[in-house]
C-alpha cells in the first residue's frame, strides 16, 4: 500500500513543479503597438465599426450619444504606442480616447477640441504622439492619451 501513495504523491509534487515552470513568467518589453496610420471605418446600421486590418469592431453609438450626434458615415481611429485609440468623426468636437481590455474598450479621456466640431479630421502617428488635423481649417492638434501636448 505505501507503494502507491509514494507514487501520487511524486506524481502531484512533478505536477506542481511543471506548472509552475510554464506559467506567465515570460514578459516582453518595449512593445510598440502604434498603428502606423490611421483607419477610416465606415459606420453601419447598428452604429457597428469594423476594422478588418487590426481586428477590432464594435459598436460607437455611445459616443455618438456623447456627442449629440444620432449618425455619422465614418469614424477615424487610430492607436498609438501605448496601446490607446483614438476616435474621431467629422462633426465631433472631441476625441475619444480609450484603453483596451477584455473584450472592452474603456474611455481613459475626451480630449476636447472645437466647440464648432471637426470639418475633416484625419490622424496621423508621430513620435511620441498622435497629429490630429482638420483637414477643413487646417488646424493641426498634438495628442496622446493624457491630453493635448
Amino acid at each position: 500500500m505505501a507503494k502507491p501513495k509514494l507514487t501520487t504523491l511524486a506524481l502531484c509534487v512533478a505536477l506542481l513543479f511543471g506548472a509552475a515552470a510554464c506559467g506567465p513568467s515570460l514578459t516582453l518589453q518595449g512593445v510598440d503597438y502604434a498603428q502606423p496610420i490611421e483607419s477610416v471605418l465606415t459606420v453601419d446600421s447598428n452604429s457597428e465599426v469594423h476594422d478588418q486590418r487590426y481586428a477590432v469592431k464594435f459598436s460607437v453609438a455611445p459616443v455618438l450619444e456623447e456627442e449629440g450626434v444620432s449618425s455619422v458615415d465614418e469614424v477615424r481611429l487610430i492607436r498609438n504606442s501605448a496601446g490607446f485609440y483614438f476616435l474621431t468623426a467629422a462633426g465631433f468636437s472631441n476625441v475619444y480616447v480609450f484603453e483596451p481590455g477584455e473584450s472592452e474598450l474603456s474611455l481613459e479621456r475626451v480630449i476636447s477640441i472645437t466647440e464648432n466640431g471637426l470639418q475633416q479630421p484625419a490622424f496621423n502617428q508621430r513620435d511620441g504622439y498622435v497629429e490630429l488635423v482638420d483637414m477643413g481649417t487646417g488646424d493641426t492638434y498634438n495628442l496622446d492619451q493624457t491630453g493635448r501636448r
